[in-house]
């Protein structure tokens, strides 16, 4: 008899992805969404859950796949319904809470996982992508074996972190990256610069650059504003605007030396910036050749 998974915001972009991964895996899907999207679930091929909470009461996996300022919500309604032997876990990015919330509200018996993909639902399949696993001891032991070896077989690479440790990391990996980007997309709007125009004379650091923002861009705002919400994302943030404004000042002033100085002081800390450059430089000429074969 196949496993049986209920992913609470399967007709989301994410719960979609993983609706059509578990469905190719052989587990018997089912998908609930607060849109109550039944064509969407038709055409993924799974069941839609019309009657959610008979379907969590009997789904031997529940994966909650909502905004981030949901999840915490989801999964009190859902883990006391829950069966002994079954599976509580999301894929949300940020996990201290999420986690928390499981481990509090999950009856004893139901194990729990926090999972984040570090990919996007653009992507094909899982071969080369990290999944990040936060397990909560003595409440993932049998679970947390199957989904790694499920994810390890179609060539997905596995890191273990505890949930707080996750959103300090995320915290820059993710929201500091997206944050740099939107920020950069925010002020060329400001300056009503035409960004296609300007790709008439960009050198291949730019063009990757803005494809870059213009991938962050295109992409559901509403996500990207729930990575924000990461509580550890607060001083990163701050931390990138003293600095920018630091560099602005010397420049302004005339202060050249002293960006100098901060430049150098960073490549010190960042360190391996050697291997940085050549590994840019591959992605640079494949850039090159790339405007060769369109030209």
């Amino acid at each position: 008899m196949a496993t049986s998974i209920l992913i609470l915001g399967g007709t989301g972009e994410t719960g979609s992805w993983f609706a059509r991964y578990f469905k190719e895996k052989g587990f018997d899907v089912a998908v609930w969404g607060p849109s109550g999207k039944v064509a969407l679930a038709e055409a993924l091929g799974v069941r839609y859950a019309h009657d959610k909470m008979k379907a969590i009461e009997e789904s031997d996996i529940v994966l909650v796949s909502v905004l981030i300022d949901k999840t915490i919500e989801v999964i009190q309604e859902a883990a006391p319904h829950m069966h002994a032997g079954s599976l509580l876990m999301d894929v949300t990015s940020v996990k201290s809470g999420p986690v928390k919330a499981m481990k509090k509200f999950a009856p004893k018996g139901v194990e729990v996982l926090g999972a984040h993909p570090m990919f996007g639902p653009t992507m094909p399949a899982l071969c080369g992508q990290t999944i990040i696993l936060t397990p909560v001891e003595g409440k993932s032991d049998k679970w947390l074996s199957v989904m790694r070896s499920l994810f390890e077989s179609d060539g997905a690479h596995i890191e273990i972190l505890d949930a707080d440790e996750h959103d300090e990391i995320m915290a820059v990996v993710q929201a500091l990256t997206h944050f740099a980007y939107i920020s950069i997309g925010a002020a060329l709007r400001a300056l009503d610069f035409d960004v296609e125009r300007s790709r008439k004379f960009m050198s291949p650091v730019y063009e990757i650059m803005i494809d870059f923002v213009g991938r962050i861009l295109e992409q559901n705002p509403e996500l990207y504003a729930s990575i924000q919400e990461n509580p550890k994302a607060v001083a990163v943030r701050q931390a990138f605007i003293t600095e920018s404004m630091r560099l602005c000042e010397m420049v302004n002033t005339g202060d050249l030396e002293g960006f100098k100085r901060i430049m150098r002081q960073a490549a010190e800390h960042y360190g391996g910036t050697h291997q940085a450059l050549e590994r840019s430089d591959r992605i640079i000429r494949n850039k090159i050749c790339d405007r060769v074969k369109d030209n």
